[in-house]
């Protein structure tokens, strides 16, 4: 899979808080939505809130709600915020290998090097609106 559980599941709790933006969501509604362990994304989001992409309020009215913009949030925003970026710098063959010795890299380098560069721009220009869209017409379809 190409992201941890950590990163899919910030990812479906920031399009869902992004499709909801009237209202603070509590954890557990996005847990059932999507079919997901609570407790896992309640720490999710909590580290958003940490990271500034979510603001939280406790009590029994409480619960999350995006602090900018879905359209200014993207996944790479959320990979970085999560420490995970170094996942998608490596070479995939000799991870360590090729960034210590660039002058004899491994045999799948440069093709890595070009499509992994795709999928940073990917990463790097894909929103959270964007997210919220699929997820609308994934889970909630205009009937």
């Amino acid at each position: 899979m190409i992201f941890s559980d950590t990163i899919r599941y910030a990812l479906i709790g920031l399009a869902y808080l992004a499709l909801n933006r009237d209202r603070l969501v509590k954890a557990e509604e996005i847990a059932k939505a999507h079919k997901i362990p609570r407790p896992f994304l309640s720490k999710v989001l909590h580290e958003l809130a940490k990271r500034g992409l979510v603001h939280s309020v406790k009590g029994p009215r409480g619960g999350f709600g995006l602090a900018k913009d879905p359209k200014k949030i993207t996944i790479w925003d959320v990979i970085e915020a999560f420490g995970e970026s170094y996942k998608y710098e490596m070479c995939i063959l000799v991870p360590h290998k090729c960034r210590e010795y660039n002058s004899n890299p491994c045999v799948v380098h440069d093709k890595w090097e070009e499509l992994k560069q795709t999928v940073l721009n990917f990463f790097k220009s894909t929103t959270i609106a964007e997210l919220a869209e699929v997820e609308e017409k994934h889970f909630f379809p205009k009937l």
